[in-house]
């Protein structure tokens, strides 16, 4: 069992926003009106920004709770690590020009980043989704499911046990955080396991 993980997050404060009919669109098909994240079945999202600049290799759909990649960033933890654990859509700018290197991510498998300090924990009411919030230490609790090397973090980022993280030139220079996660036998946030 990998005792270590390493979650790669944005550096960015600028996130993307979807253009009008675009989030019109998600809000008829595949956002949850109570936590405005996919609803947990959604498998891929295509989406149209108000912007073609987007900041940064890990970004973030505003208001849609979706991750957004570069995606020559996103290929260097491997094409075939991605294909199996990723499902990943189309970009585009508000005149319906596909940004190639750009592709929206939803994980396969999710998990809960958690911290030691003020850590709120609710169910959304519509779509029973756990959503969690703390601050401080960041750790993993309980041990990821093994078998599996490539996840997305609810903090729209990606994490990989630390093999996996030794064999990627990624690093925090490249616009990214870079957090190394321990995995603990006990939560210090006082809650029960969690699922995304």
């Amino acid at each position: 069992m990998s005792m270590y993980y390493f979650h790669y997050s944005s550096r960015t404060m600028d996130s993307c926003s979807p253009d009008k009919p675009a989030y019109a669109e998600a809000r008829a098909t595949w956002l949850c009106h109570g936590c405005c994240r996919p609803y947990p079945e959604t498998q891929r999202i295509d989406t149209r920004i108000e912007d073609d600049e987007i900041d940064g290799p890990l970004n973030m759909l505003n208001g849609c709770g979706v991750a957004l990649a570069y995606k020559p960033f996103l290929m260097r933890f491997g094409e075939e690590r991605v294909r199996q654990n990723l499902n990943v859509g189309r970009v585009y700018d508000p005149n319906g020009r596909l940004l190639s290197d750009w592709v929206t991510f939803i994980g396969k498998h999710v998990l809960i980043v958690r911290g030691n300090e003020h850590a709120k924990h609710r169910v959304c009411s519509n779509c029973g989704r756990n959503l969690y919030f703390a601050m401080g230490r960041k750790y993993l609790f309980p041990q990821p499911p093994q078998g599996i090397d490539l996840f997305e973090s609810d903090l729209w980022g990606l994490i990989v046990p630390e093999s996996v993280a030794e064999t990627l030139d990624i690093s925090e220079s490249n616009g990214i955080w870079i957090e190394k996660l321990p995995v603990l036998d006990e939560p210090l946030d006082g809650l029960p396991p969690l699922t995304p």
